[in-house]
């Protein structure tokens, strides 16, 4: 089968996936927080998330491309229909990633497996999952932010055992980095089983919902895991880096 063939195959189960997914967070809104659905936002063209790719000089995962043809970030507003204060529009998302990019800069000391490994031990960082514990937009984008505190992005180049693609969800405050769902359709279908979940009985969600506001930006943050490797980092030695 020619590749342009294929590629036009993945990129219309993209659009499907998605497009299912985002039919049932609206009808998930609409039980249980319909205030919030004007600030889901209309398409993005073709061209502008294009734009996208060439201002960061990546290529975004088909799914997320998708996510953007149905809504273009979300506006500002309470309550908000995500678990943040809004999901990034096209332009929004090169800006913010552009900011990570120029402000974020490696650190030679503990940007290093075996002193990720000695604060976990230590519980000094906590993560959940194969995401590396820097705040570095190296081979990321930002597509979203809670207050400045707490954001999302697209990690496209994660460490070994994670996807291309993932979702994470980055916490300087709180030094918690978790990996929300393995693709933004996957995210995407997460949160409407839990919005699901939530209209049918709250207290089996993993959704934390004030009207006023809308659902609590530590979804997907799970419990229990403080002090625990993920296993990507299992049979790295500790390093101290303090002792250096």
């Amino acid at each position: 089968m020619p590749r342009l063939r294929v590629m036009s195959d993945v990129g219309a189960l993209a659009d499907q996936g998605v497009a299912d997914a985002w039919a049932r967070i609206e009808t998930g809104l609409s039980r249980v927080l319909p205030a919030s659905l004007p600030r889901l936002t209309a398409p993005a063209q073709v061209q502008a998330i294009d734009a996208v790719e060439a201002a960061l000089g990546v290529a975004l995962p088909p799914d997320f491309r998708a996510s953007l043809r149905i809504h273009n970030g979300t506006a500002w507003g309470l309550p908000s229909p995500v678990p943040l204060d809004c999901l990034y529009d096209v332009d929004e998302i090169v800006e913010w990633t552009t900011t990570w990019r120029t402000t974020m800069d490696a650190d030679p000391v503990f940007d290093d497996p075996r002193v990720w490994a000695y604060l976990v031990d230590t519980k000094r960082i906590h993560l959940n999952g194969p995401v590396r514990p820097t705040l570095s937009a190296a081979g990321r984008v930002c597509v979203g932010t809670m207050n400045g505190d707490v954001h999302w992005f697209l990690d496209l180049d994660p460490p070994p055992g994670g996807t291309p693609g993932q979702v994470i969800r980055v916490d300087p405050e709180c030094t918690a980095w978790d990996v929300l769902a393995p693709s933004w359709e996957q995210l995407l279908i997460r949160y409407a089983e839990d919005l699901e979940l939530y209209a049918a009985d709250p207290e089996s969600s993993g959704l934390e919902i004030a009207p006023e506001a809308g659902p609590e930006c530590e979804w997907g943050s799970p419990r229990g895991v403080s002090g625990t490797r993920p296993a990507w980092l299992q049979e790295v030695e500790a390093l101290n880096p303090y002792t250096r």
